[in-house]
């Protein structure tokens, strides 16, 4: 900073300072810095901002910040689509200097990805290994044929291509839990409706072995619409139904590392149809079909081998969820009519925050269009949505859906 009167000004000199880099999802960064201070002290620095006009004031936004040579603010839950514009002020006590006006557009909501160009299908599995994303089993919506095809998406070049098939029959609402590079892909029930009960280990990165079997127990019963997750190191199976379309309770935990599975502590109720969502080394499960499970959402605790009732569903839901994620510290789900609700797991209240609704692309008469959410590396505050009895696929940015 500069001491004294700059070219002979009784009023300070500031800056705007450009600082796209600084900016995060769903957060922008404003700097000032102060040239000069001018005749007097500098009593007051701050920003006027706005996203309706291009040059703000004081009938604008106003952040008032601790006087310091180089100030800054943080401005959060930004909104997507929309252009911010901001400049830096300072005062003393011959008035008032203002940097230039800057400015960012914040990136889309929603963006429409690459569409598979393979029939339409639901009730199979859609997981993320190495930052692709990949679909296999579920059933096509023409004729309810269960399929056993796999596609590939590749985020960086936005296209698909078609992989080595699931290596049995098609299956109907298999679960899958993925562990480093490699995805594992089970259960199920068969075109002759006959519950399955094998696992196979997918690893794209071996092209001649791109599927291999994975025994389980001979107490591990058959099921379909059951529910997996992993959680450090280990994959986990929970409930389902079986062949006579008995809801089951019981919770099998996989260890690759010794090829090894093992029978733990039962899930609090017969759970089946529900949905799995894990993130920051946690892990929550329910909003199941049976009665005991629609309305409640369990958190594991793995060192005790032990759930706890974490949050319930307000009664502004009463539709079926199909799908759920966490980005940061927030779970994000889908339900019947396609809105999208959030919920601060660090909130003690427990409040949930209806947030936008799927595009509506997604909308059918079967209620079932989109449903199905990942998360990948590269893009880890991203959400992946669609190909649940629809060919399409969308990133949802939910940092900027404010």
């Amino acid at each position: 900073m500069t001491t004294g009167i700059v070219n002979g000004k009784e009023k300070p000199t500031v800056l705007t300072d450009s600082t796209n880099s600084l900016h995060s999802d769903g957060t922008l960064v404003f700097q000032g810095e102060i040239q000069s201070p001018g005749k007097s002290d500098i009593t007051e620095t701050g920003f006027y901002w706005s996203s309706a006009s291009n040059d703000p004031n004081t009938k604008d936004n106003t952040v008032i910040i601790s006087v310091a040579d180089v100030f800054n603010y943080e401005l959060q839950d930004v909104s997507g689509e929309k252009t911010f514009y901001w400049r830096a002020y300072a005062k003393n006590s011959y008035g008032y200097d203002y940097g230039k006006v800057q400015s960012f557009k914040t990136p889309a909501i929603w963006e429409r990805k690459d569409s598979l160009t393979a029939y339409n299908r639901g009730k199979g599995v859609v997981f993320s290994v190495n930052d692709k994303i990949y679909i296999t089993c579920g059933e096509l919506e023409w004729g309810h044929i269960p399929a056993n095809n796999t596609w590939e998406y590749n985020i960086t070049e936005n296209n698909w291509k078609e992989v080595l098939p699931f290596p049995s029959d098609g299956r109907i609402n298999p679960v899958y839990f993925t562990i480093g590079n490699t995805a594992f892909i089970g259960t199920g029930l068969t075109p002759q409706l006959v519950a399955r009960k094998d696992f196979y280990l997918f690893n794209p990165a071996i092209a001649s072995k791109v599927w291999t079997e994975i025994t389980t127990p001979d107490n591990f019963d058959a099921r379909y619409e059951a529910i997996a997750f992993s959680l450090n190191g280990k994959g986990y199976v929970i409930g389902g139904l079986s062949t006579d379309r008995k809801a089951l309770s019981d919770v099998w935990q996989y260890d690759p590392e010794n090829n090894l599975w093992k029978k733990i502590n039962n899930f609090p109720v017969n759970f089946y149809g529900g949905i799995s969502i894990s993130g920051n080394n946690r892990v929550f499960a329910g909003f199941g079909e049976t009665e005991e499970s629609q309305k409640t959402l369990w958190e594991y605790n793995e060192e005790a081998d032990h759930w706890t009732e974490f949050a319930f569903l307000p009664k502004e839901i009463n539709t079926k969820i199909y799908s759920g994620v966490i980005v940061k510290k927030t779970i994000y789900i889908v339900d019947e009519k396609n809105t999208i609700w959030t919920l601060n797991t660090e909130d003690d209240t427990k409040t949930w925050n209806k947030k936008t609704t799927l595009p509506s692309i997604f909308f059918n008469e079967n209620g079932e269009g989109g449903f199905q959410s990942l998360l990948t590396k590269n893009k880890s505050n991203s959400i992946f949505v669609g190909l649940g009895f629809s060919n399409q696929l969308y990133e949802y940015r939910p940092l900027w859906d404010n």
